[in-house]
């Protein structure tokens, strides 16, 4: 169904953000090439901003070449925190054939090895905060292989994070150094999430205007979201979906209510509330006045 398909809204600070990744492509090489680490709450563009790097370059079949060109990497990182780990991580997900039991250097010189051979110009190491979970002394062991593949590749490496990300990179002063974190806040009431409102509403295929970015509206998808454009995504997808399938072919207030949505903010507790067989009820009206008034809103109860 086509309101189900992902599309990419250049809002202004993403653009930005996408312009910068794109000159690391262009960079040349270099002992200490510049690095990006990304960093947003999760479910706030990270992923969908690296993987739009992608798209903009794409592989391409290269004659001159055994292997297609891939001139930006796009890897998640493993969710196991070793330098061998992350060397086979990279490896598998590359396709590369190795020896498990090869020493932790070789399968670093292989690693170096493809991507050369791919003509990678940028590797993106995505929701970095996964490979740094684990004991202090795992976290150091993986920044230190970060570090390392960094130095042998002489190419940028963008990692991707949430904030706790960036206080551990804050322990090692060479990798704080060598990383300008980049970040991506949540969304707040202003004109830019209005502007964002309207850039979703002309994509979505519905008959008649919504008006996502009203006065009723705009408040009330903020809360619901928790100022997350991944949940805005998401719920603006199932939203359109049910005006579709109704024949009512636009999103109101109503509607939205319909949808059972419940604020990642809120999912704990309303987890807990199914477990206990209770019904988990949210007074939207009662969340969005409390919002707008400042007392308390919907930024802080939805941190997510």
């Amino acid at each position: 169904m086509f309101v189900r398909r992902d599309r990419w809204i250049g809002y202004p600070r993403a653009q930005a953000v996408l312009d910068d990744m794109r000159r690391l492509v262009e960079y040349p090489d270099a002992t200490r090439p510049p690095n990006t680490l990304l960093v947003a709450d999760t479910n706030n563009g990270k992923t969908t901003l690296v993987r739009r790097l992608e798209q903009l370059h794409p592989a391409v079949d290269d004659p001159a070449r055994a292997h297609a060109s891939r001139p930006v990497v796009v890897i998640d990182a493993p969710p196991r925190p070793t330098e061998e780990r992350l060397y086979n991580h990279l490896l598998d997900s590359l396709g590369a054939p190795y020896r498990v039991n090869s020493k932790v250097d070789q399968k670093l010189f292989k690693l170096r090895e493809v991507l050369r051979a791919v003509g990678m110009k940028v590797l993106v190491l995505d929701e970095m905060n996964n490979a740094l979970a684990g004991s202090l002394q795992q976290q150091q062991e993986v920044l230190n292989a970060v570090k390392e593949l960094g130095n042998r590749l002489e190419r940028p490496v963008i990692l991707t994070g949430v904030f706790e990300t960036l206080v551990v990179l804050r322990r090692d002063d060479q990798i704080q150094n060598r990383f300008t974190p980049v970040t991506l806040p949540k969304w707040e009431l202003d004109r830019e999430f209005l502007q964002l409102l309207a850039s979703f509403e002309a994509t979505l295929p519905l008959r008649k205007a919504s008006g996502l970015a009203s006065e009723v509206l705009a408040p009330m998808l903020l809360d619901m979201s928790g100022g997350l454009i991944g949940e805005l995504s998401n719920l603006l997808k199932r939203a359109a979906e049910r005006a579709v399938t109704s024949g009512k072919e636009k999103i109101d207030r109503s509607l939205l209510l319909e949808l059972g949505w419940v604020p990642p903010g809120e999912r704990d507790a309303a987890t807990s509330a199914a477990e206990q067989g209770l019904t988990y009820k949210i007074d939207y009206a009662a969340r969005v006045k409390a919002m707008l008034a400042g007392k308390g809103g919907a930024s802080d109860e939805d941190g997510g």
